[in-house]
């Protein structure tokens, strides 16, 4: 018999925050608001033209004409077609960049020991005792030891105990790199990393944002599977419209001079920002009250067309849901702060402190010291095209712009002659039309009634003549700029699956190669993009060697991105790979490369086949410590058997002072320790 389950209501549960514990900072007075609004202020100021070039970049990537340009050609009456090989160029690139950074399925990151393990004194002392010790109970059996086993043997202790700190550190690299690409998914990183991606081929610069601790409810099932709802903090990452982020003037980075970001919020959100460590409940519900009902907007330059473009064109209509609030980073000193009422005693006078605080209207409802031990922000950017020492770069739009100009141009061109010759034109001689006469009425057997040409010249009242057809030109002049969009953005058509490719590229190993040479093109971007993830891991992994709890995860690690690597097309890998272990298997290479060479080489061959590499090959750090051991297994054996054959003395019997008959006695023995 089934059984129907009523379900009950659910059970709130609070977990509190993890991480750093707020600061103390609980209410700042007005005066950080007032300098926040100065920073605020001089932010719009400066970003004014920058707003107008993200806005030219989105109506490029959009197809949409530029105001004014639109206007020029609604006054000629032509046609306003728009060609959008801007939006073809920057689909393909995105489309190129996320499988670059998944190449085999592979994390576009890795964990490595920083450096190689060192034993410490008393490590070392510990294995020359073992070592000594063996050493004493050989002799105290009346068996002889050669001085050069003597060293053999400290050499293998030690080398046993590097690959052992060796194996260790790699383990807990590979549980921390688990770890992090654990909380990445669950901080829906792969969703930021989109959108991300989106800006970062649209925009002068993209900017991805975490990880970020908020609050969130997720729901358990309980006994008899009663829902139970949990709201804990989880840290989690976001894209940051080119839009919203506001930098100093004179800023490089989102980590130089100060930094502001716009949140747009409803009320829930921010009620549920109440009893979060570092907000101030009292300024929250001044805000609420103050605005609550009729919202809050601070309506800058472009916003409205921004909104257009973003389709929400009545957004400024309905505004009163939508709360806007700043987020301030920035460094100020401790006189600042102890005169805008800090009590914390750890704040001194002439020091400089990274806080964080938000703000909304005049009231602050956030404001804690930068958590981060190094003062880092939670902001990493990327640009398509890196101009040194600034903050905003070279955009993908911008860099095709002309030929994108040009493109409409033929295009539009095109239509119109299309359109004009795509009849004929109609010459009529209308004094000598009876009056009434519709001359647009045009139908087959239609009878023209006209008069006498007064002229003498016996030309008709009506005359057609069809006007040229200039289409092979023009098409020939959108195709060639076109085609130069290739060689300017550094993305051919062929990457994206275009059929017009001629000559190696018929191929499949000649498409292979050109695809090779182009990704040589966007290395550099793919290289800004690798920086962008070694910020986010490192940022995870001091975060986890801070506040985890686990030993087993944690280490000296060095972050490596992987994106840059990944760009070389992985049919070629796998070949190259192929023959490079075709041609090395031979005896005369193969002691070249060494055992745990070649195991180094499976490894990698496994792993690009998406199988379990433990499980099919050994470590190659493991393949020598194997080898090595199994070289001092060989040497002792034949020690044994010239002994047995004589050809060193093995002595049976001590003499009085204990020393071996024939052998090594002690006092040498203790000589080859040192």
């Amino acid at each position: 018999m089934s059984s129907i389950v009523i379900a009950q209501p659910p059970v709130e549960i609070e977990v509190s925050a993890e991480g750093p514990k707020s600061t103390g900072l609980e209410y700042l007075e007005s005066a950080l608001a007032a300098y926040i609004h100065q920073c605020w202020d001089r932010a719009k100021f400066s970003k004014q033209e920058m707003t107008e070039r993200l806005l030219k970049c989105e109506r490029q990537r959009r197809g949409v004409y530029d105001p004014d340009k639109a206007m020029d050609i609604a006054k000629t009456g032509g046609s306003d077609i728009y060609m959008r090989l801007t939006d073809i160029k920057c689909r393909a690139a995105a489309s190129w960049i996320k499988d670059v950074m998944s190449v085999s399925g592979e994390r576009p990151f890795d964990l490595t020991p920083a450096k190689e393990p060192s034993l410490p004194p008393e490590i070392k002392m510990s294995i020359i005792d073992m070592v000594r010790s063996e050493a004493q109970e050989y002799l105290q059996h009346g068996a002889a030891i050669h001085p050069e086993a003597f060293r053999t043997r400290l050499e293998q202790v030690h080398d046993e105990v590097i690959q052992k700190m060796r194996a260790e550190a790699r383990d807990n690299a590979r549980r921390m790199r688990d770890k992090i690409d654990d909380q990445m998914t669950a901080g829906s990183f792969d969703a930021a990393f989109k959108d991300f991606t989106d800006d970062f081929v649209t925009y002068p610069t993209a900017i991805l944002k975490g990880p970020i601790v908020r609050r969130k409810k997720r729901m358990e099932w309980g006994p008899d599977f009663t829902p139970i709802v949990i709201t804990d903090f989880a840290r989690e990452f976001s894209r940051v419209s080119p839009f919203d982020i506001y930098p100093s003037p004179n800023s490089s980075g989102p980590n130089d001079g100060w930094l502001i970001e716009r949140h747009r919020m409803s009320r829930g959100e921010l009620n549920s920002m109440k009893g979060v460590p570092g907000y101030n409940d009292e300024n929250i519900d001044q805000v609420l009250e103050r605005f609550g009902e009729t919202g809050f907007r601070n309506w800058l330059m472009g916003d409205q067309e921004r909104d257009n473009l973003e389709g929400k064109p009545h957004s400024r209509l309905y505004n009163d849901s939508v709360i806007e609030a700043i987020e301030f980073w920035g460094s100020v000193s401790g006189d600042k702060l102890i005169n805008w009422g800090m009590k914390d005693k750890v704040i001194k006078p002439h020091k400089e402190y990274e806080i964080n605080a938000w703000m909304i209207g005049a009231y602050v409802i956030k404001a804690i010291i930068n958590p981060d031990p190094l003062g880092r922000r939670p902001y990493d950017i990327a640009q398509w095209n890196e101009i040194p020492g600034a903050f905003w770069g070279g955009a993908l739009p911008e860099q095709m712009r002309d030929i994108q100009t040009m493109c409409n141009a033929s295009a539009r061109a095109l239509a119109n002659n299309m359109g004009v010759a795509s009849g004929p034109q109609v010459e009529v001689t209308v004094d000598r039309l009876p009056d009434g006469e519709d001359v647009t009425s045009i139908y087959p057997w239609k009878i023209w009634q006209t008069t006498t040409d007064r002229t003498g010249g016996g030309q008709p009242a009506v005359r057609f003549f069809q006007p040229d057809m200039n289409a092979q030109v023009l098409m020939g002049v959108y195709a060639q700029f076109a085609k130069q969009a290739d060689e300017v953005t550094g993305i051919p058509n062929y990457v994206y699956g275009s059929s017009g490719v001629s000559g190696a590229g018929r191929t499949a190993s000649g498409l292979s190669m050109l695809m090779d040479n182009a990704a040589k093109g966007i290395k550099q971007s793919i290289a800004s993009i690798d920086r962008v993830m070694s910020g986010v891991v490192s940022r995870m992994y001091v975060h986890n060697m801070m506040y985890d709890p686990d030993n087993y995860i944690k280490g000296d690690f060095t972050v490596v991105a992987k994106g840059a690597l990944g760009l070389v097309a992985k049919e070629q890998i796998q070949l190259r790979r192929n023959e490079f272990l075709q041609a090395t298997a031979n005896p005369v290479d193969l002691q070249i490369v060494g055992m745990e060479g070649r195991a180094h080489l499976l490894r990698e061959l496994a792993g690009a086949l998406n199988m379990d590499v433990d499980k099919i090959v050994k470590d190659p750090e493991r393949v020598k410590f194997e080898a090595e051991k199994m070289q001092a297994e060989q040497m002792a054996m034949a020690q044994m058997q010239q002994q047995a054959q004589g050809q060193l003395p093995a002595p049976t019997q001590v003499d009085e002072a204990g020393n071996p008959a024939g052998g090594v006695d002690a006092n040498t023995m203790n000589g080859v320790m040192q």
